[in-house]
């Protein structure tokens, strides 16, 4: 059978997981993913999803002896000096990636998904202007699928959205070096038993952290850099002179990539859905994007499922909703987030350790509202104490200018990116207005990639 309502390209977390709730709805469902089974999901050993979210989400518990790995409660963050904690609280499972993707792939099945591995992307099904299926490689024959509604879901290849016209709604853009998130994790064994790792430890500075892994007597250290990995590379060693770690030996690195860039202004077009890492959808201040798009994947099925039950065509209009919903919600806080890190990460050392010390947007309710993906808001009150220890700071020669400039500009331009998303279009009819507007305070805000570290 080679016709499908649904048909996603991406075989990992998120297409995994949009698959298995749409085929619990009744619907045929395909996924296709050109590697074979044995390497789906192999971009990293180990990841962590906090404990709470496999209830919330309803996804499987890892099994001990083959995905599970490990858990831990809590996490502190540290300023440049390695002072001044702000400590975090939930349980966070530790993963194997590859068998937990694999996990997911069968649990899709359980509900009657097809998967096909080694199944290339070859094009977009087109008919009469709108798209009607894919092209497929597979068994070493070309091939064509029917659906009624293709989804993107292929990570940062983005391979389906990248072949969209430049007229659709969603953008064709392709991510750039630029606009990515560089990883790089040591796993590491620690010499002596005092030092064994308990819970995860975090150097916001560096973007650097230390957590649990598989083996109880080894820990990850791992960087995130903007850039390049010898950027990341740069930074590690940095970070590695700077903050006292426990005597360790190095096991083994791996190195992968997320995507750090906006994401595209429609996430639908006619009879076509882009998701995960294709559609940049993470979160901005650690890139995780596993959860993060999994409520947007819940918002998707949502309105498709009512559509296809209301038998009505899955056209931009009708899907619009997905965008609408999105970008109310958490989309408009993770825009502004975006935005305003631009200017809050543009210290030097000296001033993290004072921004940290007096709990000027380094503090422990900041950190707590970004794990539970709520915005970073203040009160008149709280407000006018942070003025008074930046100025303060500022005349006993902690903080630069420049430095209160660039935050407050980061600030100001979370707030209005965030008020934006909040009014983004109930229809298509004012999109174009409301792209423009966003296009300009974009450029305005500037780029993550053009800070300098000093």
């Amino acid at each position: 059978m080679n016709d499908y309502d649904i048909i996603v390209v991406g075989m990992a977390t998120t297409g995994s997981y949009f698959a298995r709730k749409m085929a619990e709805k009744g619907y045929r469902v395909l996924v296709i993913d050109k590697l074979p089974e044995e390497k789906v999901g192999c971009k990293y050993d180990i990841v962590h999803m906090l404990k709470s979210d496999f209830d919330r989400f309803g996804l499987p518990k890892p099994e001990k002896g083959d995905d599970f790995a490990f858990e831990f409660t809590g996490g502190i963050t540290y300023s440049a000096f390695g002072n001044y904690p702000k400590e975090g609280y939930g349980t966070t499972v530790g993963m194997h990636l590859h068998n937990y993707t694999l996990h997911l792939n069968r649990w899709a099945a359980e509900a009657g998904v097809s998967l096909s591995y080694e199944t290339e992307f070859n094009g977009i099904l087109w008919r009469k202007d709108k798209i009607a299926g894919v092209k497929i490689h597979r068994n070493g024959k070309a091939e064509t699928l029917t659906a009624s509604l293709v989804v993107d879901a292929s990570g940062i290849p983005s391979v389906v959205r990248e072949k969209l016209p430049a007229s659709s709604f969603v953008e064709n853009f392709v991510i750039k070096p630029e606009e990515m998130f560089y990883v790089i994790l040591h796993y590491v064994k620690y010499k002596n038993k005092e030092d064994f790792v308990k819970v995860s430890r975090g150097w916001l500075y560096y973007k650097t952290w230390e957590a649990p892994e598989a083996d109880p007597e080894g820990a990850i250290l791992g960087i995130g850099a903007i850039r390049s990995y010898a950027e990341g590379e740069k930074i590690y060693k940095e970070f590695i002179g700077s903050i006292q770690l426990p005597e360790y030996e190095n096991k083994y690195v791996e190195k992968g990539r997320t995507p750090f860039r906006r994401a595209p202004y429609s996430f639908v077009d006619e009879n076509f859905l882009v998701l995960g890492d294709a559609a940049c959808v993470n979160k901005p201040y650690n890139g995780e994007g596993i959860t993060a798009s999994m409520i947007h994947c819940d918002i998707a099925v949502r309105v498709i499922d009512e559509l296809l039950k209301a038998n009505k065509p899955l056209t931009v209009a009708n899907m619009w909703p997905i965008n609408k919903s999105y970008y109310s919600g958490l989309g408009k806080i993770y825009a502004g987030m975006r935005a305003t890190l631009v200017g809050a990460i543009a210290t030097n050392k000296k001033e993290n350790e004072y921004f940290f010390k007096k709990d000027i947007i380094f503090s422990a309710k900041s950190f707590a509202n970004m794990g539970d993906d709520l915005p970073i808001k203040y009160s008149g009150g709280e407000l006018f104490v942070m003025i008074m220890k930046i100025v303060w700071g500022i005349m006993t020669f902690k903080l630069r200018f420049k430095t209160i400039k660039s935050l407050l500009n980061g600030m100001k331009s979370g707030d209005k990116i965030s008020a934006l998303y909040d009014r983004y279009p109930e229809t298509t009819e004012g999109f174009a207005v409301w792209k423009e507007e966003a296009d300009k305070l974009w450029k305005s805000s500037g780029s993550i990639a053009d800070v300098k570290y000093d």
